[in-house]
């Protein structure tokens, strides 16, 4: 008899927890590409902010329910409690090493900017609101989930890149129950998975001009002074363009507002021949491979001609800068002492640079 009690005790034990006993959790992250791009448009991002919202799943193909959340770090630069930095994707020529070019801000929210919850890793978050979920998934259920790349009102670099980015790790956790001690960092949660993110901020159609060897993006101005006039005196100055368009190719023309003379200045009424002095403008390339016009002929006021042209699609150099560089040269025609008055004789060239064309 007492035999028979313990065979009854043990069929009952085995009876009671069979059904469970191999039941579990199998969480998986589904449909999040590891690559996430966000378009900035170059021209109004100093006044409009970017918001860009990531959607995926998580799915539990196990037999029993938990509780989940996710959590993503910093990044490679930055920190994520409020500004992360997503750095230049390539280097940018020696000549705009004092220009502000090596990164750009943007956060990661949960929820909405608004609420200004940023997703942060375990050890810094608070509260539910710092991390992605948390909410209970049964067996067999797919929940979708988000989050929101956040590109703040900013001013981009003064030289333009093609592109930023920033790698992150997002992390998935479970817990069993609804308790999620995030002020002692969940000493009964589980790591699931982590996995490498790559955000990249493409900036859409932009160019970029600078004249001479120093960029100095409030003043778009230089001026060649070639002093007492000579006939055949020449000076010339560096142009550098850099840019990227979705279509087309990068071009640069030139103009003048006095039709390729320089006119003398103070003078009242219609320039006469006594106070205009004739002059030519030549380019060649200097980096960047452009296709720098044979003929430049400024001859009709305010009319702008082509000075160079990219020498490859969707960029303007045929570097991994995208930048082309030419040096561009005056040369002072016939200088007639015997009938030009002294004074300042002076022109305005106009250079502009377009992509997308």
């Amino acid at each position: 008899m007492f035999r028979v009690v313990i065979q009854f005790c043990i069929l009952l034990y085995i009876l009671l927890i069979s059904p469970n006993a191999f039941a579990t959790c199998n969480l998986q992250v589904v449909g999040l590409a590891t690559t996430q791009t966000v378009q900035i448009d170059a021209d109004t991002i100093g006044s409009t902010a970017v918001t860009v919202t990531v959607n995926f799943t998580v799915q539990n193909t196990g037999s029993s329910a938990c509780y989940y959340f996710l959590t993503m770090d910093e990044g490679g630069v930055g920190v994520h409690e409020y500004n992360r930095y997503a750095n230049i994707t390539h280097a940018l020529p020696d000549l705009y090493g004092q220009a502000n070019s090596n990164w750009i801000s943007y956060q990661v929210y949960s929820q909405s900017v608004a609420s200004n919850n940023i997703v942060k890793t375990l050890d810094d978050a608070q509260a539910v609101q710092n991390v992605l979920g948390s909410q209970q998934i049964l067996a067999g259920q797919t929940l979708n989930e988000s989050f929101i790349i956040h590109v703040p009102n900013q001013n981009l670099p003064d030289i333009i890149a093609e592109g930023y980015a920033d790698g992150v790790i997002m992390t998935l956790y479970q817990n069993s129950n609804s308790v999620i001690d995030f002020a002692n960092d969940c000493p009964t949660c589980t790591e699931v998975s982590s996995r490498p993110i790559q955000f990249e901020f493409q900036v859409t159609d932009f160019a970029t001009l600078m004249i001479g060897d120093q960029y100095d993006i409030p003043n778009r101005q230089a001026m060649l002074d070639f002093g007492v006039l000579q006939t055949n005196q020449s000076d010339s100055f560096a142009v550098y363009v850099g840019g990227r368009a979705t279509s087309g190719t990068c071009t640069v023309t030139i103009s003048s507002e006095n039709g390729s003379k320089l006119i003398r200045q103070e003078i009242s009424g219609p320039p006469q021949s006594r106070d205009e002095i004739p002059y030519t403008v030549s380019a060649v390339a200097t980096i960047g491979g452009p296709n720098v016009a044979a003929n430049i002929d400024l001859s009709t006021a305010n009319a702008a001609v082509n000075l160079a042209t990219s020498g490859v699609p969707f960029v303007c150099g045929n570097n991994n800068q995208g930048v082309m560089g030419m040096d561009v040269t005056v040369t002072i025609g016939t200088v007639d002492t015997s009938i030009l008055y002294g004074g300042i004789f002076q022109d305005v060239i106009t250079i502009e640079a377009m992509v997308g064309l």
